[in-house]
């Protein structure tokens, strides 16, 4: 039995699909300004944040929730507005070391930002 083309696109905007419910619901459960936003909004901006992520070969899943993460906390252009996150995401590094790397540097810029209050 063969898969057409069609089936198998459609297998894959419901894998889509689950996985954008499945960041939503993420960002709703750990950010409270998050789970005040309108369910359609967060997945509107969660699309276009995968398609940033995966334009800079972020492909896995856990890739993506760190670049998504990155960008609620950050703001939704952090990959323009932070020289060092341009750079980065921008470079031929390994997927997984510039998801670590932006990990790090979201961490490293919260904590620096705590120490001045």
């Amino acid at each position: 039995m063969l898969i057409r083309k069609e089936q198998m696109d459609a297998f894959q905007r419901a894998a889509d699909c689950s996985y954008e419910m499945r960041l939503v619901h993420f960002l709703q459960s750990q950010f409270p300004d998050a789970a005040h936003e309108a369910e359609a909004s967060l997945v509107e901006g969660i699309r276009g944040q995968i398609a940033k992520a995966r334009g800079y070969g972020l492909l896995t899943e856990q890739q993506i929730a760190t670049y998504v993460t990155s960008a609620w906390l950050l703001g939704g252009d952090f990959d323009q507005e932070f020289l060092a996150a341009n750079e980065m995401l921008g470079s031929n590094v390994p997927p997984d070391d510039k998801s670590d790397w932006l990990e790090r540097f979201s961490e490293e810029l919260f904590h620096r930002l705590e120490q001045r209050i």
